[in-house]
């Protein structure tokens, strides 16, 4: 729904001006033993039950309409959900009848991904990749966010004092967790990571230094096996040809900035685009 009726404008204008949208993910409260708010497990059992009483359309992925009051109103199966023309015609008759006037959104839009609370002296880094094909799962970009110790990021960089032309190689546990998301849009239902990376070969080379500044430009090689949807086999392959900059202080043994993108990369076969870039303490500031 996120790459369909969700990214429509219509859609956006109904939902901002007349309902106050809220998600409920199946693998926290959908069980009695799931590991979700039990005040947000008893809420939505009372919806669901609710529905089911009153014969209002019932489903575990589906769109359930509550007034105010908390009792049902109207719900949609996920098939329709899913076609735009269905979604508006839906939310354009709860309008009419139940005579509900525009007020401004109830939730200030707001980047429903945020960078995490990380030491001052790590390195935070923001990741965006997306799939060249279309479709549902490929029309929207993902993100994550990677960050390095002060102990991580020191791998990094040369051993000795960089020189034009000194090249090394990126220990392969910090070289893994730069690139173990290095793949397209998936089904996630966690944050846990189901990557295999079977290659992960990163080298700097010196290109420029200037006093204690230098710039490494950055080569590599990235294979991983990983599966689209939780708990599958990880039979998928996204391999990848990657290439960037690192700009460091050599005095102070820190880095300024690190790009790193996708010169070639498939997913499958199907091509893909990825992006990694290091965000300043400021900008991580500004963010927040």
């Amino acid at each position: 729904m996120r790459a369909g009726p969700l990214s429509n404008p219509k859609v956006i204008e109904l939902l901002n001006q007349y309902f106050v949208p809220v998600t409920s993910q199946n693998e926290l409260v959908a069980e009695d033993n799931s590991p979700g708010p039990p005040a947000e497990k008893a809420e939505r059992k009372r919806i669901y039950l609710y529905f089911y009483g009153y014969k209002l359309g019932i489903g575990d992925v589906h769109v359930y309409i509550v007034a105010p009051n908390g009792n049902g109103i109207k719900s949609l199966d996920i098939t329709n959900a899913t076609n735009t023309d269905h979604m508006v015609a839906f939310l354009t008759s709860i309008v009419q009848e139940q005579h509900l006037t525009p007020s401004p959104p109830a939730v200030k839009p707001h980047p429903t991904s945020v960078a995490p609370d990380a030491p001052a002296d790590s390195l935070v880094m923001h990741l965006v990749s997306r799939s060249m094909q279309g479709g549902s799962w490929h029309e929207f970009p993902a993100e994550n966010w990677i960050v390095l110790t002060k102990a991580e990021t020191a791998q990094l960089l040369p051993a000795g004092t960089p020189a034009r032309g000194v090249t090394w190689q990126v220990p392969k546990p910090v070289a893994v967790k730069l690139v173990e998301w290095f793949y397209p849009q998936n089904e996630e239902k966690t944050e846990a990571n189901r990557s295999r990376v079977d290659l992960a070969d990163l080298r700097m080379t010196v290109t420029t230094v200037e006093n204690s500044l230098a710039r490494a430009r950055i080569a590599g090689k990235v294979v991983l096996q990983h599966s689209f949807y939780p708990n599958g086999k990880s039979e998928d392959i996204a391999a990848s040809e990657l290439e960037g900059y690192m700009d460091f202080n050599a005095a102070s043994r820190t880095i300024q900035r690190l790009r790193l993108v996708t010169a070639k990369a498939a997913y499958n076969g199907n091509p893909f685009r990825t992006s990694l870039v290091s965000m300043s303490r400021e900008t991580l500031d500004a963010l927040k």
